[in-house]
Protein backbone atom coordinates (compact mmCIF):
# COMPACT_ATOMS: atom_id res chain seq x y z
CA UNK A 1 0.00 0.00 0.00
CA UNK A 2 2.78 2.44 0.97
CA UNK A 3 4.73 1.49 -2.13
CA UNK A 4 1.66 2.19 -4.27
CA UNK A 5 1.19 5.61 -2.67
CA UNK A 6 4.84 6.54 -3.19
CA UNK A 7 4.54 5.62 -6.85
CA UNK A 8 1.38 7.67 -7.26
CA UNK A 9 2.85 10.88 -5.79
CA UNK A 10 5.45 11.59 -8.53
CA UNK A 11 2.92 10.68 -11.22
CA UNK A 12 0.45 13.20 -9.76
CA UNK A 13 3.13 15.89 -9.46
CA UNK A 14 4.23 15.28 -13.04
CA UNK A 15 0.66 15.67 -14.27
CA UNK A 16 0.25 18.94 -12.40
CA UNK A 17 3.54 20.32 -13.69
CA UNK A 18 2.87 19.43 -17.30
CA UNK A 19 -0.70 20.71 -17.20
CA UNK A 20 0.32 24.06 -15.71
CA UNK A 21 -3.21 24.96 -14.61
CA UNK A 22 -3.86 28.67 -14.94
CA UNK A 23 -1.03 29.14 -17.40
CA UNK A 24 -1.12 31.32 -20.50
CA UNK A 25 -2.62 29.99 -23.73
CA UNK A 26 -2.89 31.56 -27.19
CA UNK A 27 -6.13 33.40 -27.88
CA UNK A 28 -7.41 32.62 -31.38
CA UNK A 29 -8.40 36.03 -32.69
CA UNK A 30 -11.60 36.22 -34.73
CA UNK A 31 -11.32 38.24 -37.91
CA UNK A 32 -13.22 41.55 -38.11
CA UNK A 33 -14.89 41.10 -34.72
CA UNK A 34 -14.18 40.88 -31.00
CA UNK A 35 -12.82 37.67 -29.51
CA UNK A 36 -14.41 36.82 -26.14
CA UNK A 37 -12.29 36.16 -23.05
CA UNK A 38 -14.20 36.03 -19.76
CA UNK A 39 -16.12 39.28 -19.36
CA UNK A 40 -13.98 40.98 -22.01
CA UNK A 41 -13.89 41.18 -25.78
CA UNK A 42 -10.54 41.70 -27.54
CA UNK A 43 -10.18 42.99 -31.10
CA UNK A 44 -7.05 43.49 -33.20
CA UNK A 45 -7.27 45.86 -36.14
CA UNK A 46 -5.94 45.36 -39.69
CA UNK A 47 -4.96 41.70 -40.07
CA UNK A 48 -2.50 40.86 -42.85
CA UNK A 49 -4.89 38.19 -44.12
CA UNK A 50 -8.63 38.14 -43.52
CA UNK A 51 -8.88 34.34 -43.58
CA UNK A 52 -5.72 33.21 -41.79
CA UNK A 53 -3.94 36.22 -40.28
CA UNK A 54 -0.41 35.90 -38.93
CA UNK A 55 0.09 39.55 -38.02
CA UNK A 56 -2.11 42.53 -37.17
CA UNK A 57 -1.22 46.17 -37.62
CA UNK A 58 -3.13 46.99 -34.42
CA UNK A 59 -4.11 48.62 -32.17
CA UNK A 60 -5.73 46.25 -29.65
CA UNK A 61 -9.17 47.26 -28.35
CA UNK A 62 -10.49 45.69 -25.14
CA UNK A 63 -14.18 46.02 -24.29
CA UNK A 64 -16.34 45.10 -21.31
CA UNK A 65 -19.99 46.00 -21.67
CA UNK A 66 -20.20 49.61 -22.82
CA UNK A 67 -16.66 50.46 -21.65
CA UNK A 68 -13.62 50.06 -23.92
CA UNK A 69 -9.97 51.06 -24.09
CA UNK A 70 -7.18 50.83 -26.66
CA UNK A 71 -3.62 49.56 -26.32
CA UNK A 72 -1.23 51.17 -28.79
CA UNK A 73 0.52 48.03 -30.04
CA UNK A 74 1.44 47.33 -33.66
CA UNK A 75 2.76 44.43 -35.75
CA UNK A 76 1.09 42.00 -33.34
CA UNK A 77 1.86 38.30 -33.82
CA UNK A 78 -0.11 36.84 -30.91
CA UNK A 79 -2.21 37.43 -27.80
CA UNK A 80 -2.03 35.12 -24.77
CA UNK A 81 -4.52 34.91 -21.93
CA UNK A 82 -4.76 33.04 -18.64
CA UNK A 83 -7.65 32.46 -16.23
CA UNK A 84 -7.73 34.74 -13.19
CA UNK A 85 -5.02 37.03 -14.60
CA UNK A 86 -5.67 40.76 -14.85
CA UNK A 87 -3.50 41.16 -17.94
CA UNK A 88 -2.80 39.63 -21.33
CA UNK A 89 0.53 39.10 -23.07
CA UNK A 90 0.75 40.71 -26.51
CA UNK A 91 3.66 39.71 -28.75
CA UNK A 92 4.91 42.08 -31.43
CA UNK A 93 7.68 41.83 -33.99
CA UNK A 94 9.84 44.35 -35.81
CA UNK A 95 12.83 43.28 -37.88
CA UNK A 96 14.97 40.88 -35.85
CA UNK A 97 13.46 42.02 -32.55
CA UNK A 98 10.54 40.50 -30.66
CA UNK A 99 8.68 42.31 -27.87
CA UNK A 100 6.33 41.10 -25.14
CA UNK A 101 3.81 43.60 -23.77
CA UNK A 102 1.83 43.03 -20.58
CA UNK A 103 -1.51 44.79 -21.10
CA UNK A 104 -4.03 45.33 -18.30
CA UNK A 105 -7.49 44.14 -19.28
CA UNK A 106 -9.34 46.91 -17.42
CA UNK A 107 -7.31 49.89 -18.57
CA UNK A 108 -5.15 48.78 -21.53
CA UNK A 109 -2.16 50.20 -19.64
CA UNK A 110 1.22 48.45 -19.58
CA UNK A 111 1.33 46.48 -16.31
CA UNK A 112 5.14 46.24 -16.53
CA UNK A 113 7.68 47.59 -19.00
CA UNK A 114 7.74 45.65 -22.25
CA UNK A 115 10.53 43.10 -22.72
CA UNK A 116 12.37 43.37 -26.04
CA UNK A 117 15.13 41.14 -27.39
CA UNK A 118 16.72 40.06 -30.63
CA UNK A 119 15.19 36.65 -31.26
CA UNK A 120 14.42 34.17 -34.01
CA UNK A 121 11.02 33.60 -32.38
CA UNK A 122 9.21 34.13 -29.10
CA UNK A 123 6.95 31.62 -27.37
CA UNK A 124 4.57 31.65 -24.43
CA UNK A 125 3.77 28.34 -22.74
CA UNK A 126 2.12 28.05 -19.34
CA UNK A 127 3.99 30.55 -17.16
CA UNK A 128 7.14 30.77 -19.30
CA UNK A 129 8.05 33.45 -21.82
CA UNK A 130 10.89 32.36 -24.10
CA UNK A 131 12.84 34.41 -26.64
CA UNK A 132 14.66 31.95 -28.89
CA UNK A 133 18.32 32.54 -29.77
CA UNK A 134 19.32 34.10 -33.06
CA UNK A 135 22.50 34.32 -35.13
CA UNK A 136 23.68 36.64 -37.89
CA UNK A 137 26.44 36.12 -40.39
CA UNK A 138 28.76 33.14 -40.28
CA UNK A 139 29.51 30.68 -43.03
CA UNK A 140 32.20 28.21 -43.99
CA UNK A 141 34.62 28.21 -41.05
CA UNK A 142 33.41 31.69 -40.09
CA UNK A 143 31.73 32.39 -36.72
CA UNK A 144 28.26 33.87 -36.50
CA UNK A 145 27.30 36.63 -34.07
CA UNK A 146 24.75 34.95 -31.82
CA UNK A 147 22.41 36.19 -29.10
CA UNK A 148 21.29 33.67 -26.49
CA UNK A 149 17.78 32.68 -25.55
CA UNK A 150 16.08 34.63 -22.77
CA UNK A 151 13.58 32.78 -20.61
CA UNK A 152 11.30 34.49 -18.06
CA UNK A 153 8.90 33.24 -15.41
CA UNK A 154 5.58 35.07 -15.58
CA UNK A 155 4.24 35.80 -12.09
CA UNK A 156 1.02 37.17 -10.65
CA UNK A 157 2.00 40.34 -8.83
CA UNK A 158 5.67 40.80 -9.71
CA UNK A 159 7.32 41.62 -13.01
CA UNK A 160 8.62 38.63 -15.01
CA UNK A 161 11.82 37.15 -13.58
CA UNK A 162 14.78 36.18 -15.78
CA UNK A 163 15.76 32.50 -15.56
CA UNK A 164 19.47 32.33 -16.34
CA UNK A 165 19.94 28.55 -16.17
CA UNK A 166 16.85 27.90 -18.30
CA UNK A 167 18.08 30.48 -20.82
CA UNK A 168 21.46 28.77 -21.19
CA UNK A 169 19.78 25.37 -21.51
CA UNK A 170 17.41 26.58 -24.25
CA UNK A 171 20.33 28.20 -26.08
CA UNK A 172 22.23 24.92 -26.01
CA UNK A 173 19.18 23.05 -27.30
CA UNK A 174 18.71 25.46 -30.21
CA UNK A 175 22.29 26.38 -31.14
CA UNK A 176 24.26 23.35 -29.93
CA UNK A 177 26.20 25.31 -27.30
CA UNK A 178 25.01 26.98 -24.10
CA UNK A 179 25.70 30.56 -23.02
CA UNK A 180 23.89 33.70 -21.84
CA UNK A 181 24.29 37.01 -23.64
CA UNK A 182 26.21 37.31 -26.90
CA UNK A 183 28.90 35.08 -28.39
CA UNK A 184 30.65 34.21 -31.63
CA UNK A 185 29.68 30.67 -32.58
CA UNK A 186 31.06 28.40 -35.30
CA UNK A 187 28.69 25.77 -36.76
CA UNK A 188 25.65 27.00 -34.83
CA UNK A 189 22.62 24.68 -34.90
CA UNK A 190 24.86 21.61 -35.28
CA UNK A 191 26.48 19.11 -32.87
CA UNK A 192 29.84 20.73 -33.81
CA UNK A 193 28.82 24.15 -32.48
CA UNK A 194 31.57 25.91 -30.58
CA UNK A 195 32.12 29.35 -29.03
CA UNK A 196 35.19 31.17 -30.27
CA UNK A 197 36.90 34.25 -28.86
Amino acid sequence: MIRHLLFSIPVFLSAVASGQPGGFQPLTMQSAMGTPFGQYSLRLADPDNAEKPKMWQGPLTISSGTVSCTADVSLVTGVYTAPSRSFVIVLTSSGSNATAHFIELQSCAEKWPAIKHAASDVKVAGNRLSFLPTCEGGGSNQPADCTSARVYMIQNDASPSFLRAASAKLTEKELGVGFVGEAKVIDAHTPRAMIVR
